[in-house]
C-alpha cells in the first residue's frame, strides 16, 4: 500500500488531473471486490500527460508491452495502439514491486472535463484521491457489459441509495 501513496501523493503534488476508476474505485466507494490493478483515467491535454509521465518515470514505472512511456503524450500514436492493437489501457508496473500495476485508459470513455468537476476527493492512504463519481461509475460499469461490471454496477446503486436515503 505504501506504492499507492507514493504514487497518488507524486500524482497530486505535480497537479497532475486523473480520476480513480475501476476496481479500486469499486472500493473506495465501501463495496469490497478483489482487483489486481489501479485502473486510472487521464486528461489527454498535453502538459497534463506530460506531468504525469514524468511522474510514472520518477517513480521508476515501466510499461507492460514494448512502447515507450513518452508515447501516450501523442494522440496519433494512441490511435494507432486503439486501431491496430486494439489497446484499452497501457499497463505500467513497478520493476521493483510486481504487486503494483497501474491500467491507464488510452481513450477516454467519457468527456473527461465534465466528469472530473463532478468527481469526489475520497480519503484513501491518508491523502485525498481524485475518484469518479459513484453516478459516472456505475454508468462507465453498465456500458461494459463485463459481468464482474454488472455485479459492480448493482451494488454501486445500492450504495447511490443508501447515501439517498441518509440524507
Amino acid at each position: 500500500m505504501r506504492e499507492f501513496r507514493k504514487f497518488f501523493e507524486a500524482l497530486e503534488k505535480e497537479n497532475v488531473r486523473y480520476l480513480v476508476v475501476g476496481g479500486v474505485a469499486v472500493n473506495l466507494y465501501g463495496i469490497e471486490r478483489a482487483t489486481g490493478d489501479i485502473d486510472i483515467s487521464l486528461d489527454m491535454e498535453e502538459e497534463n500527460l506530460a506531468r504525469f509521465i514524468s511522474v510514472v518515470k520518477e517513480l521508476g514505472f515501466k510499461p507492460n508491452v514494448p512502447v515507450r512511456i513518452e508515447d501516450l503524450a501523442d494522440a496519433v500514436t494512441r490511435q494507432k495502439w486503439i486501431t491496430d492493437k486494439g489497446m484499452v489501457v497501457l499497463s505500467i508496473f513497478d520493476p521493483k514491486n510486481a504487486f503494483f500495476t497501474l491500467d491507464v485508459l488510452v481513450e477516454q470513455p467519457f468527456d473527461f472535463d465534465k466528469v472530473f468537476k463532478d468527481r469526489n476527493k475520497i480519503r484513501a492512504w491518508d491523502m485525498s484521491i481524485s475518484v469518479i463519481s459513484l453516478k459516472d461509475l456505475i454508468k462507465m460499469k453498465e456500458k461494459t457489459g463485463r459481468p464482474q461490471d454488472k455485479a459492480d454496477a448493482f451494488y454501486l446503486k445500492k450504495v447511490k441509495k443508501e447515501l439517498k436515503d441518509e440524507k
